[in-house]
């Protein structure tokens, strides 16, 4: 089965793609806010928004997140993040989820989001 890579980049100096799909799965690397200078509220709101964005360009949705792990720079932030993520994730299909601290690539980032999905068709 052949492998599709999208969303190449050289983002932070690191050659990668934003997804990777194999045997109908669907690797997403871990996505970042682009603007740095929010909050881990307005960061998360913007990495969700991001992931969104990439599910739709791989022809899946969030409905089919398999597994998300969520780093946090500071587990202080952990109420922040998580409304956020509540008011997005579908309620009646939520993924299995891992939620660490831990120190990110830039001292402003505050959140860092990987998922897997199921890609249908």
């Amino acid at each position: 089965m052949a492998i599709q890579r999208f969303g190449r980049s050289n983002e932070h100096g690191a050659l990668i793609s934003r997804g990777v799909i194999h045997d109908g799965t669907l690797f997403l690397s871990g996505v970042t806010a682009n603007d740095l200078s929010g909050d881990t509220s307005t960061q998360t709101e913007a990495v969700l928004a991001k992931i969104e964005f990439l599910l739709a360009e791989a022809k899946t949705g969030k409905d089919n997140l398999l597994t998300v792990h969520i780093w946090l720079a500071d587990m202080a932030d952990f109420p922040a993040m998580n409304a956020k993520w509540n008011a997005w994730v579908d309620p009646k299909k939520p993924p299995a989820r891992t939620c660490v601290s831990g120190q990110l690539y830039h001292p402003d980032c505050r959140v860092e989001i990987a998922a897997t999905a199921i890609v249908e068709g």
